[in-house]
């Protein structure tokens, strides 16, 4: 081998690393590139080191960061060609009409819009819109924690009841935003963080967990 192409070898197998590199930017890490992909974390570092990934393994790294696979394999085209360029995700947004705890918000379909979010800082934060959807807080119940107005993103996936945690629950129709207590005997009991309002003791069978707190975010 003459060094002219040992050289070109070099710049191609550089030019594949920065590729690579620029997948796991879209996908937020290593880790979550790796999990999308559905390969292992070693192996992914070992690409990433200079290893040569098989076709199979290429298509998969190209669908999960969304990208062109042509562009990943050669370098050639666009980065995006041919795939959409959306860049927002619309998640299903509850937005409770009531200002305050005595009328929650109801499972209303007039009621349930879209919230748009940034893909990037979903993907970069290795969450699942499927798995997700959004809360404009329509009271004071959960202050100071949640205020009036913050916007809180659910986890729908999450329906186990953990002590402490703060879940969105559908009892009747309603939807109550509260802190979960566990307590002796199997009953819970669904506290609010502002003391103005009581805590209540109740069967966990008798609710149904929509899902955890996962996020929230307010004007400052």
């Amino acid at each position: 081998m003459n060094e002219s192409t040992a050289t070109l070898q070099l710049d191609i197998l550089d030019d594949f690393t920065l590729r690579l590199k620029a997948l796991v930017a879209r996908a937020g890490s290593v880790s979550a590139l790796a999990k999308k992909a559905g390969i292992s974390h070693s192996g992914l570092l070992r690409y990433l080191g200079g290893g040569d990934p098989s076709r199979k393994v290429l298509v998969a790294l190209a669908q999960a960061a969304n990208v062109d696979l042509a562009w990943l394999a050669t370098g050639h085209g666009e980065m995006t060609s041919g795939m959409p360029k959306q860049s927002l995700t619309l998640l299903p947004l509850y937005e409770g009409q009531a200002a305050n705890d005595h009328a929650p918000p109801r499972l209303d379909p007039t009621t349930l819009t879209e919230l748009a979010f940034c893909r990037f800082w979903l993907q970069r934060n290795g969450l699942d819109a499927s798995h997700l959807k959004a809360l404009i807080m329509p009271g004071d119940c959960m202050a100071p924690h949640f205020l009036p107005g913050d916007t809180l993103l659910i986890d729908i996936t999450r329906k186990e009841l953990a002590d402490g945690q703060v879940f969105l629950l559908e009892d009747s129709g309603n939807l109550l935003l509260r802190r979960i207590q566990l307590e002796v005997g199997g009953r819970i009991r669904l506290v609010p963080d502002n003391p103005a309002y009581r805590a209540i003791d109740v069967d966990p069978a008798s609710l149904a967990v929509v899902g955890g707190v996962l996020w929230s975010a307010r004007l400052a």
